[in-house]
């Protein structure tokens, strides 16, 4: 049971007597028969639930918004950062996820005095990744235009489908506010000399690590995904200075990890992030009943092209980034600031970065101007983890050469990210592929079967831990505009 001794709760409680009136009865009924902490993810279920019982567009649902966030505030697990609670409310399917969240506060107070976010976070996720969203056909028309041209410029989109501007911006809306289209930045990071490393440990599945604690403790690390496939695989990512330094250090912790943890296997990759390519293929996705209409059979046709893959239908999207002779360049603290402000906020807004960083508007205007001139960031779309899609990883050892021909050739999935790596001296092609989750197992022997013995590690993602990644603005050395590192930032105390 919550004690009424604690102040902060009781004024929280007092506010939600204000706005709800003579509902809050329910409301206090609901955190007093469950014992709910207001740090705990049972008041983000309770706010939720209670949001489903307010009449649709009364006054009252909006303020009751306003202080869910307020009280809400970005969670924080195990160093690392998700979704502000409130959002839950976005979700595409809102009556499955009213029903999932009620089943879920019944369920786990059967079992346990208080769910553990670790859990909660878990098991949300997973339902959040199974929702499949009902869209119109204009909706759906957008949301692939957007995938394909990389823009949500009202004006741009209004010109390539003949589509009224306001008619554009509600579909965007939409888009937006269930949480099925998401706007992101993307570094040019050979530029800001810095490197993406990736570190892979493998284990048994009968042994539980708790390595994420560990992992995500450096300044330089940016997310953590974990999977399976056999063994239990922990795949870390670090942004880091293109020093071979950093390289050595995150070979040296790799090494040491595995002494002191009864991890079987760990490998280092440094991600050539120039070579990126990504498609989009959501031509199969039925979004008037929010289905796949892929197939084993259809997956082993167009791999070994029976079915020919319409190349002008999925455009690769290629290298994000005009890529010269590298070249240093000069930039002030104050460059990095913006920089990471506009990383942080994932938009730009001169009014926030003049408030934020307490610099003039003449100021602002003119260090954006400069990151942009120089290419040091691009804006970027993709879906959210919606659609009912798992992610599956893949190592391969086929030479760089092949690399657009076999995006090329797996483009027909929903997604495919891939970059060139390299790994003890030798280069290989990384690839997520995201795959409807019917079909992931067939979809496993399939790709093993048509890469043969190329395929040097693989796993399918069941969690992604990610920090709302930042610059490491406090490594940025001023006087000589050049990145500081320690073998401590890698490896620790």
């Amino acid at each position: 049971m919550f004690s009424e001794s604690n102040q902060n709760f009781r004024l929280r409680m007092g506010e939600a007597e204000s706005i709800l009136g003579s509902d809050y009865s329910r409301f206090k009924d609901l955190i007093e028969r469950y014992g709910i902490n207001h740090d705990s993810p049972f008041w983000d279920i309770a706010c939720f639930l209670i949001f489903t019982e307010l009449p649709g567009k009364s006054k009252t649902v909006h303020i009751w918004m306003d202080y869910w966030h307020k009280y809400s505030k970005t969670r924080k697990y195990k160093n690392l950062i998700y979704l502000i609670p409130a959002t839950y409310v976005q979700l595409a399917d809102f009556n499955k996820a009213k029903k999932f969240f009620q089943e879920l506060l019944e369920q786990s107070k059967k079992t346990t005095e208080q769910l553990d976010w670790g859990v909660f976070l878990s098991i949300f996720f997973q339902f959040r990744a199974s929702i499949k969203p009902i869209l119109s056909k204009r909706e759906f028309l957008i949301f692939q235009t957007i995938l394909e041209k990389q823009t949500m410029v009202t004006k741009e989109l209004s010109g390539l489908l003949k589509i009224d501007s306001s008619n554009i911006s509600k579909y965007k809306n939409t888009l937006t506010s269930r949480i099925i289209l998401h706007q992101g930045i993307t570094l040019n990071h050979q530029k800001l000399n810095l490197s993406v490393y990736g570190v892979l440990f493998e284990f048994p599945l009968s042994t539980d690590i708790r390595l994420i604690d560990k992992l995500s403790e450096s300044v330089f690390s940016h997310s953590i995904h974990t999977g399976k496939i056999g063994c239990r695989s922990v795949l870390v990512y670090y942004v880091a200075p293109d020093f071979e330094k950093v390289k050595t250090d995150l070979m040296r912790m790799a090494k040491k990890l595995s002494k002191e943890k009864e991890v079987t296997f760990s490998q280092v990759f440094q991600f050539l992030t120039s070579t990126r390519l990504k498609s989009f293929n959501y031509s199969f996705y039925d979004y008037r009943k929010g289905e796949w209409n892929l197939s084993s059979q259809k997956i082993h046709q167009f791999l070994y092209g029976y079915i020919p893959i319409d190349e002008e239908s999925v455009p690769v999207i290629t290298r994000e980034f005009k890529q010269g002779r590298k070249k240093k360049i000069a930039l002030i603290k104050t460059g990095i600031e913006i920089l990471n402000h506009i990383l942080l906020q994932n938009h730009l807004s001169i009014r926030q970065i003049q408030r934020d960083l307490g610099i003039t508007e003449k100021e602002a205007k003119k260090y954006v101007s400069f990151l942009q001139n120089q290419d040091l960031y691009r804006l970027r779309y993709s879906p959210y983890y919606v659609f009912g899609l798992k992610n599956l990883v893949l190592f391969v050892k086929d030479p760089p050469s092949k690399h657009y021909d076999l995006h090329r050739s797996l483009s027909f999935f929903p997604e495919v990210y891939s970059e060139e790596y390299l790994s003890d001296d030798k280069n290989g092609i990384y690839f997520i592929i995201r795959i409807p989750n019917e079909l992931i197992i067939d979809s496993i022997e399939i790709l093993s079967e048509y890469f043969k013995n190329d395929i040097e590690k693989m796993f399918v993602i069941d969690q992604m831990y990610s920090k709302r990644y930042q610059l490491p603005v406090e490594k940025y050395e001023t006087v000589f505009q050049e990145w500081e590192y320690i073998s401590e930032d890698i490896l620790g105390e």
